[in-house]
């Protein structure tokens, strides 16, 4: 991967955020891999997690180890994400990696989803495994959506963590 990719991933995202910022509040998603991992691996001792390359069991350990008392959910998505994005060397490299990681799940879907179809009925009512959320992307009408291998793990996996949530949670102006 060359060093545009992830540039272009960090822009993306940040014009994804300032859109949201105008438009409703999604503070009713569960947090993704970016927002969780500021919370396990606050401030410097981020920088060292990030250069390690684990597999999703080898990170839920860390995890565990780090935040004994995290949810289990948030932790296996911490734990995907980080199996899906690490080893984020260049990133570890910054002064503040936090700002520059990798979008996650939750990131994907609001920058993806949301332009063509319902966020509530084409996807947080929705529940599918991790296959099942890669073969979205395989159907026609999805096959245009460029995405890299990374960020494809990244949504599948939060997706198929995280799916549904329940219709009490997603605020009545975000429903149908």
């Amino acid at each position: 991967m060359t060093m545009r990719a992830p540039l272009a991933a960090v822009l993306g995202l940040g014009m994804v955020t300032a859109g949201l910022a105008a438009g409703p509040s999604f503070d009713f998603m569960p947090d993704g891999g970016r927002a969780l991992f500021e919370t396990v691996f606050p401030g410097q001792a981020g920088l060292a997690v990030l250069a390690q390359d684990r597999s999703l069991d080898e990170w839920l350990a860390v995890i565990a180890a780090a935040a004994p008392d995290l949810e289990i959910r948030h932790a296996r998505t911490l734990a995907g994400y980080l199996a899906a994005n690490a080893s984020i060397a260049a990133v570890a490299a910054l002064s503040d990696p936090s700002s520059a990681l990798p979008p996650d799940g939750k990131d994907l879907a609001l920058l993806r989803c949301q332009s063509c179809h319902s966020l509530f009925t084409g996807y947080l009512m929705q529940r599918r495994d991790d296959a099942a959320w890669r073969g979205v992307f395989a159907s026609p009408f999805h096959v245009g959506i460029a995405m890299t291998p990374a960020e494809l793990a990244t949504f599948a996996d939060y997706s198929a963590v995280n799916m549904p949530l329940r219709i009490e949670d997603v605020p009545p102006e975000l429903r149908f």
